[in-house]
């Protein structure tokens, strides 16, 4: 990983990890500048911004162990919030805040541009806008995982740009969805699984992605109605069980792709796909290319 030398303190895009910094950036670290877009990795030692603000959309990924304090001062209220575990937040330009970093994580900072946003949602065509509203230390399934992908593939310290531009990409159609300015709120809320239950979720996805994931089978892991269990589900993480497995199921595909000399039918049937041309198609939909080309500029990197 890349350590920010004094030179490059001035650099346009390293300005916005170093806003507020009142400590030194650990010394592996990753910061890539992508179009319409900033990506900051790292194993985050104890450490705290304090108050400042963005003229860009920031959206923050800490992952276990973390242990985080926020306050923030703009939009409609101030506010502040703690919170153990995963998290993840979404700062809009303009927006004052603080954080503090208790313990070490896995941190993810994501600084998008408004172009960006734009470019996105004009292809999109089903969002209102490309506005996001602020959002601090939810719990948001999609995007912690998001968060491990990219974290994974700059931990080398050569992120591939195709790679890291797709899972963006795909990162910011989640979040103009979920979070737009008109979206509905899906902050943790009465009626969701809760942590206990999410994880146990998780966990059984991961161990049987070439196995029944269906609606019932999930349900019956956390002894729920599917009916309630799917309504709960969705409103935990913003995404619909069916969509999370297609979502893990691929991403365990892109692992074994890069990793393994497994043929691509026999990826298929491992993760679960009922045919290699289905598995191909919702790779496309999800990558925007097809897995043999996938594989061709991982392992030509």
């Amino acid at each position: 990983m890349k350590r920010i030398t004094a030179r490059e303190r001035d650099g346009a895009g390293l300005r916005h990890i170093l806003v507020g910094a009142e400590d030194e950036l650990p010394p592996h670290h990753v910061w890539y500048e992508g179009k319409g877009y900033s990506l900051y990795a790292a194993e985050q030692p104890k450490s705290s911004w304090r108050e400042h603000s963005h003229d860009c959309v920031q959206v923050t990924i800490g992952l276990e162990p973390a242990h985080v304090q926020a306050t923030w001062t703009g939009s409609k209220a101030a506010g502040q919030r703690e919170l153990n575990g995963n998290l993840v937040s979404i700062i809009p330009p303009g927006e004052p805040h603080s954080t503090l970093w208790q313990r070490r994580a896995i941190l993810i900072h994501l600084y998008l541009g408004n172009g960006l946003l734009e470019e996105v949602a004009k292809k999109l065509g089903d969002v209102p806008g490309a506005r996001l509203r602020p959002v601090y230390l939810v719990r948001d399934l999609f995007v912690e995982e998001m968060g491990r992908v990219l974290f994974r593939e700059c931990r080398g310290g050569r992120p591939a740009k195709f790679f890291v531009d797709g899972a963006v990409g795909t990162l910011v159609t989640h979040l103009l969805r979920a979070y737009g300015a008109e979206a509905s709120a899906v902050e943790a809320q009465p009626g969701g699984l809760g942590p206990a239950r999410e994880r146990k979720v998780r966990e059984y996805v991961e161990r049987c992605l070439e196995g029944d994931l269906s609606i019932h089978a999930l349900a019956g892991v956390v002894g729920m109605n599917p009916q309630y269990f799917a309504s709960a589900f969705r409103v935990t993480t913003g995404f619909t069980p069916h969509r999370y497995v297609s979502h893990r199921r691929i991403a365990r595909a892109q692992q074994w792709l890069a990793e393994s000399e497994q043929t691509i039918a026999e990826i298929a049937y491992r993760c679960g796909f009922k045919s290699q041309g289905q598995f191909t198609t919702l790779f496309r939909q999800f990558t925007g290319m097809t897995p043999g080309r996938f594989r061709v500029e991982k392992l030509g990197e």
